[in-house]
């Protein structure tokens, strides 16, 4: 397993910073191609059976929706929060591909202790020298190791090779001249379990290594017990997916509820900003002092100067603060004589009309 911060530093296949399509696909292609590749259906076969084979298969077992989504790297919904996850994410990506590993379970691959012969350049030169050729260095010290366990297993154990017989014995001399020993395997196999706790990914082995007295009824009491842990896992597993889809559906149905109740608020708000109808009790005394037209129109066709927020501001549109007269009721001396201020506002004010 491998974390870097920069991509372009990785030598892996599926991050290549010059041409990644390109290389994926012709891999593909070759693969595809093959003579050993058996279709089931006839016509073209597209990248989209892969990654449905692999979500499917990842469901099918248990693992939730939205760590399926998080492995594929796919959008939900074309959801812009997606865009600003980072696109490292050790526990999902890890349990999937435990989970797309199969029955065999994952399993870490390192060379058994006192193998002094079995070294880096061994392993890339005279192991996997196609795949260091091909894929470079790096990949092929990690590729080769499984490739030299597999040339040591016995075929009667597996329903079908792990490897062809002229790559197998190939190895097995290649092993032989740096003076290995054929009855003991140079690779440990050892299967892990993936297990996280919040962001943290936690990979814990698991003890193999069986004892060759162990009675055959006991393995097959093992075996069972194994079984019936995956049947739990598997029921526990679907739960969680249940359960996960049930919590989806109430956070979903509680961002419409708050949403209606925030339009709410927004129109209740806009009615309390209205003034109330008012009664003005006019003395004869002022009724008696002629208005003077000058001093009343430049009292109420002004706006205000700082509104406080953008509800005063379409207040001040519709209904006008305070005395003042509404800005959408100004006349075209009135808007020039605050034109500066008419101006600018107007863009929000055409925009709220237009809703």
């Amino acid at each position: 397993i491998e974390s870097t911060a920069n991509v372009s530093s990785s030598e892996f296949l599926y991050t290549n910073p010059n041409d990644g399509d390109r290389v994926v696909q012709r891999y593909l292609a070759n693969m595809v191609k093959h003579d050993g590749f058996k279709k089931l259906k006839v016509g073209n076969i597209g990248t989209h059976s892969l990654r449905k084979g692999a979500a499917a298969y990842a469901t099918r077992s248990g693992i939730s929706e939205d760590f399926v989504n998080r492995r594929g790297r796919w959008r939900t919904r074309k959801g812009v929060v997606d865009i600003y996850i980072d696109n490292t994410q050790p526990h999902p990506d890890a349990k999937i591909a435990a989970v797309l590993t199969g029955p065999a379970e994952p399993c870490f691959y390192t060379l058994r202790p006192g193998m002094g012969g079995v070294t880096t350049e061994f392993l890339v030169d005279q192991v996997a020298p196609t795949v260091k050729q091909v894929m470079g260095e790096s990949i092929a010290a990690t590729l080769a190791l499984p490739l030299l366990w597999a040339a040591f297993e016995s075929s009667e154990a597996y329903e079908h090779a792990l490897l062809p017989s002229k790559i197998q014995q190939k190895n097995l001399r290649a092993f032989a001249n740096v003076g290995g020993n054929h009855a003991l395997n140079p690779v440990i196999r050892e299967e892990f379990c993936v297990t996280g706790d919040g962001s943290q990914l936690n990979l814990v082995a698991i003890d193999s290594c069986g004892n060759p007295d162990q009675p055959n009824n006991l393995t097959a009491s093992t075996s069972q017990n194994s079984r019936e842990f995956a049947a739990l896992n598997s029921q526990t597993g679907a739960g969680c997916r249940h359960t996960t889809e049930v919590l989806n559906e109430v956070l979903r149905l509680r961002r419409e509820s708050q949403r209606e109740l925030q339009k709410i608020q927004a129109i209740l708000k806009r009615i309390a900003m209205q003034p109330a109808f008012r009664r003005n009790v006019i003395t004869q005394d002022i009724a008696a002092t002629p208005p003077n037209p000058s001093t009343h129109q430049a009292s109420t066709a002004v706006l205000s100067k700082r509104p406080k927020d953008l509800f005063e501001l379409w207040h001040e549109y519709q209904i006008g603060c305070g005395d003042l007269k509404a800005a959408k009721d100004f006349t075209a001396i009135e808007r020039g004589a605050n034109k500066f201020a008419f101006s600018r506002r107007k863009f929000f004010w055409d925009v709220v009309a237009s809703l």
